[in-house]
Parts: structure tokens; sequence; C-alpha cells
């Protein structure tokens, strides 16, 4: 479906309050990003130079825009999502209406700006040069899911981040690693790992939310995931495959399984389908583009280069010094 088709379509307001009904939007299941924040670039000012909806994400929308030099005076749109903005490149003095005044800040290459759900930000700006961004929406339904593992259960509000500038080391390595796999394509595992970990993050560091702890049992639902995983490494594996799997929260998966085989399962699941290619480049006949299908991979150049990433060397090459 497409940017025009879903903007189109009405919705619901959500509400920040947890637990939620994840079932009130049955029949949409599949699709995490709402109409309102797909149609929400509407308003800006800047060039939209990527948007991961075009490399099939549909955990999280990631956009980057190259912005123009001067604005006057911009209003975003409000949507029901966690809208984070990373400077990647050039500066700028930049001010923000909040409380009824102007607040200004210096944006750099790496500074983070936060609008939470349902705000509209009031910005203006002035450079000496044009500035780049990547933009983040965290759905709604994922950080009330992750909000409600940390609270356990109890039906309590918060309040995400509404900020103009923030410091936040981790938020900019994520969402600069997100934006190099929405470029080359990486799957939408892949975002749903990232956004997964990144509402954590703003949930602990930014929303102050508590944690608790799941129950235990740890080593039989992982070993249950590892097996689930050699099981199907020529199938599409999703996050919440996996966690329905281990009868988890996709958070607390994902944190579980990375204190238990030290990566997570997207690295995990890549190292196994490169070993079960090596296995069959070393003993059968196959074509190397046959062992990436079989491997799991639609794109025989993304399995080439996971392989290299991860022996050095490419699938021909391993094939020729093997026999």
């Amino acid at each position: 479906m497409t940017d025009t088709a879903l903007a189109n379509r009405t919705e619901p307001w959500l509400s920040l309050h947890i637990p939620r009904d994840n079932s009130a939007r049955q029949g949409e299941s599949e699709i995490a990003i709402l109409a309102s924040t797909l149609a929400a670039h509407q308003r800006l000012k800047g060039r939209m130079t990527l948007c991961s909806w075009d490399a099939g994400w549909r955990s999280a929308l990631l956009r980057a825009y190259d912005e123009p030099i001067e604005v006057e005076d911009l209003t975003t749109a409000p949507t029901a999502d966690q809208l984070v903005v990373l400077v990647t490149r050039g500066s700028c003095n930049i001010e923000g209406h909040y409380g009824g005044k102007w607040h200004g800040a210096r944006y750099r290459v790496g500074d983070i700006g936060m609008t939470a759900p349902g705000e509209e930000a009031r910005l203006r700006w002035r450079g000496e040069e044009a500035h780049s961004t990547l933009q983040l929406h965290l759905p709604a339904d994922m950080i009330a899911a992750v909000a409600a593992e940390f609270v356990g259960g109890t039906k309590r509000g918060f309040q995400l981040p509404n900020a103009l500038r923030r410091e936040d080391p981790v938020v900019r390595n994520v969402i600069q690693a997100m934006g190099h796999a929405a470029r080359a394509n990486f799957p939408d595992l892949y975002a749903d790992t990232a956004a997964h970990f990144l509402a954590a993050h703003i949930l602990l560091h930014h929303a102050a939310l508590p944690h608790v702890h799941p129950a235990g049992n740890e080593d039989s639902r992982l070993a249950a995931v590892d097996a689930y995983l050699h099981e199907n490494l020529s199938s599409q594996i999703s996050l919440d495959a996996l966690a329905a799997v281990a009868g988890l929260s996709k958070f607390h998966l994902l944190r579980m399984f990375k204190r238990k085989f030290g990566e997570p399962p997207l690295r995990h699941l890549t190292r196994l389908r490169v070993e079960a290619a090596k296995r069959r480049l070393t003993l059968s006949s196959a074509s190397i583009t046959e062992i990436s299908f079989a491997c799991g991979y639609d794109n025989p150049s993304h399995f080439a280069a996971a392989f290299r990433r991860l022996t050095g060397v490419s699938p021909a090459q391993y094939r020729r010094q093997a026999r």
C-alpha cells in the first residue's frame, strides 16, 4: 500500500495509558505505522532523501531529509508516535516554542530532538549551511507494549520526552545504524529489533519508568528460540514469531537472548545461515544463488555481503579454498 493510500485512511487517536488493548486495530496488525505518521512529512520544509517504507519496514518509520538553511516558522503535524530527530550533517541555530515562549539551541551533528506523541513542534532555524536529519517514528503500540513490561501490567500513564535538544550517544548510534540498514534494504526484523531497543532505552532514560523482571525458565525459553532458528533458516523470520516461541515480550526476548548468546537474534540468525551456507558450499554442487535462497536470502548480493562480513571472503572464494 502506498503512502498516499495510507494517508487517506482515518484512524483512532491513541492513548498513552497502559496496558493498551493491542487488539484495538484488528485487521491492521501488519501495519505498525499509522496514516498520520506517513502523511506528517507534508508539513515539513526539507527534501526527503530516504524512506524506510520503501525498504519494506513496517515496525518503525525512518526518513532522511536535507533541510533548508533557514525556516521562519514551521509547525509539525502531531502524530501518535514518538519522533526522534538526529542531526547528521551541518549545523544551525534553532528555536522551539514551548510554554508560551521561544527557547533556543545550537544544532550540531549528533544532536537529538524529540517530539512526544500528540504534540506539535513549532520551530524556526537559521544556519550558515544546510543541514541534514534522520527522523525516526517509534509507533505508539510498540512503546505501550514495552512500557507495560516495565510497569508489570499495572495501569499507569507515562510522559514521553518532548525536547528541543538532547545529547544521547546510544540513540545517535542506533539511529545512524538504522539509516545504513534502510539504505541497504535490511529486513524488517532489523528495524523491529532496533526500534524495540530504542523504545526501551527512551522509556528508561528519558521517561524514568521502572524495570521489572520477567518470569523465570529462561534457559528452556531460549533453547526453544534457538531450535526454531535452526529449523527455519530458509524462511523469513520475524521478531514477533520468535517472541511467540519464547512466550515473552519482544523487549524481554531481546534482552535475555543477548545475555545468553552474546548477540541479538538477527545477528545470531545471520551466523547460523552463514554456517549452513559454508557446509553447502563445501559439500554440494548447488550454485551460489541457489544456496543463498536455501539459506533464507531473497537477494544473492545480501547473502554475499553477510557471508564476507563474517568470513572475510566471498562465497566463491570460500568454495575454492574449501576444495
